[in-house]
């Protein structure tokens, strides 16, 4: 992974609008500072960081799987989060701070994109589960919030709600990658 994330399209927060997300993390992307960074996980080896353990060994397989094949057809440079804690932060957030901190996408396409996913802890507004997906100025005008919103409601919070993360997070990749190549279902 090669580039900054530039902008995000999209976060999925159950108690606030889209509008409302996108106001929220500009007044938090004007403070960030050095400690927010250093706070987040590392960038692993491997572009899936499981913290929540959610995922199957045949699910990180397969969604390795997909990954790979959106960089190497130089669709997207992709990168997967799960975890239980946002530290404080809302998904949308997080997930331009993890691109950013990771260097997720290619220098000249900007064509990056992070999906963090915040498990259910419990019932209270800081346990809900969250989810967001982040791109690169280059996938914006391809992939814009509401193409985002979209996935996210669709693809992945079905499968959550039954604790199926890893389908949630493959049919997501799936759709991206109809998108990106033009293919319409």
């Amino acid at each position: 992974m090669a580039v900054l994330l530039l902008t995000i399209t999209a976060c999925h927060d159950t108690n606030k609008s889209a509008e409302q997300s996108t106001t929220t993390t500009s007044a938090q992307e004007q403070k960030t500072d050095v400690a927010i960074v250093e706070g987040l996980p590392e960038a692993p080896q491997c572009p899936i960081l499981d913290m929540a353990g959610v995922l199957s060994k045949e699910d990180s397989l397969e969604i390795v799987k997909k990954i790979i094949e959106l960089d190497s057809l130089k669709l997207a440079q992709v990168a997967v989060v799960i975890t239980n804690d946002l530290k404080g932060m809302n998904a949308h957030f997080y997930a331009t701070q993890i691109g950013k901190k990771w260097g997720v996408g290619n220098k000249e396409t900007n064509n990056g994109i992070t999906i963090v996913v915040k498990t259910k802890v419990d019932d209270t507004p800081e346990g809900k589960g969250k989810a967001a997906i982040a791109t690169g100025l280059g996938m914006e005008k391809i992939i814009d919030n509401d193409m985002c919103l979209r996935m996210i409601e669709e693809e992945m919070v079905p499968k959550f709600k039954q604790n199926k993360y890893g389908e949630g997070i493959e049919d997501v990749l799936d759709k991206i990658k109809d998108i990106l190549t033009g293919d319409k279902d």
